[in-house]
């Protein structure tokens, strides 16, 4: 099922373009080795895990503490190290210059889920807002402003979007069917964030997080 994506946010957004200006030098994305890709790690379940990617350092993840680690720099022309748990995960890769999502499964044994996520859309004042549904049993998730404008519409189970969007001041709400998350307030961010939702939780009892996507040292 295709995507469709709002091309407006709608009312209740409070631009902070004029703020922009002092951030020009911090617009653009750390500037990738040739041969090299960018990987994160996301465990959407309330169960933590210890993970790692390469050479870098360990990463306590759960849905009620950190969801995700920061996008580290990894070598595109090696297979990819992940270990989960102590586990060592074979046979991923990150295609050269991607910026790549591992999903964990809840049982972790079990390989993650790769999403390579859409290439930055361009060097401007905007920044990117990506969406993720992992909720259980989510068919179609909505994403709307909490005064009702649509922002993402019918996103498949496991399914990714992607935006481009004015730094802004907004409250978000997710919905499965009839069952909505708790509202969502934005956290601030700036020209060139790049923003993620993250769906999670189950069709009765969606829960949405957002976080400003960071890159290691």
């Amino acid at each position: 099922m295709n995507v469709r994506m709002c091309l407006w946010l709608g009312l209740g957004l409070v631009s902070m373009g004029a703020q922009a200006a002092p951030e020009i030098a911090q617009l653009y994305a750390p500037k990738l080795p040739e041969g090299s890709a960018w990987v994160r790690v996301v465990n959407p379940s309330d169960t933590a895990m210890q993970v790692r990617v390469g050479q870098g350092p360990s990463f306590a993840l759960a849905a009620s503490t950190a969801l995700a680690s920061p996008f580290q720099v990894v070598d595109s022309l090696q297979p990819l190290q992940v270990s989960i748990n102590g586990r060592e995960i074979k046979g991923l890769s990150a295609p050269k210059s991607a910026w790549v999502t591992l999903i964990l499964d809840s049982d972790p044994a079990r390989a993650p889920r790769l999403v390579i996520d859409p290439p930055l859309r361009g060097k401007d004042l905007r920044a990117e807002l990506n969406v993720y549904n992992l909720a259980n049993g989510c068919e179609k998730a909505e994403v709307k402003l909490a005064n009702g404008a649509p922002v993402f519409n019918q996103l498949p189970f496991n399914g990714q979007a992607q935006r481009t969007i004015n730094p802004v001041q907004a409250t978000l709400i997710a919905s499965c069917n009839e069952n909505a998350s708790l509202p969502l307030k934005l956290a601030p961010f700036k020209a060139g964030d790049r923003y993620s939702l993250f769906l999670i939780g189950s069709r009765q009892a969606p829960r949405l997080i957002g976080l400003v996507d960071q890159t290691a040292p």
